[in-house]
């Protein structure tokens, strides 16, 4: 009977883990390329903010990216905490806010956020910024 009561609570674990995968498996159609910046926002949610007047967004957007491959570099691994981070990244959304694949926040309850899978990954040159 224990085991029969286990199976009932794992059973549900296991389909909402297969939602989030499936909702995180739907890309727009178009590909696009944006300008993020680093947002240094102090929690564990979306951390990189659309700042591409090409997009005409009206406040900022804050964003999770996602690798498209594993040989692209990380982009959350690329601040340091001390320098404006600004980088062009080409991909697509996905069509529903949620989490980056792999996504452990170090803490809290985080926000689901637009994703953007890049496939194509660049820095871009802050104006008036040394290096």
């Amino acid at each position: 009977m224990k085991y029969l009561r286990f199976l009932a609570l794992l059973i549900p674990i296991s389909f909402a883990c297969i939602e989030k995968d499936q909702a995180q498996s739907k890309l727009e159609n178009t590909p696009t390329t944006i300008i993020v910046s680093y947002g240094y926002v102090g929690c564990t949610c979306a951390q990189w903010v659309i700042n591409d007047d090409r997009l005409n967004t009206t406040k900022a957007e804050y964003i999770y990216l996602e690798q498209g491959n594993k040989k692209l570099i990380k982009a959350d691994d690329l601040p340091d905490g001390l320098h404006s981070m600004r980088i062009k990244v080409t991909g697509y959304f996905y069509k529903e806010k949620g989490f980056p694949r792999n996504y452990t926040p170090a803490k809290g309850d985080p926000e689901p956020a637009r994703v953007f899978r890049y496939s194509k990954i660049q820095k871009v040159k802050v104006k008036g910024a040394n290096g």
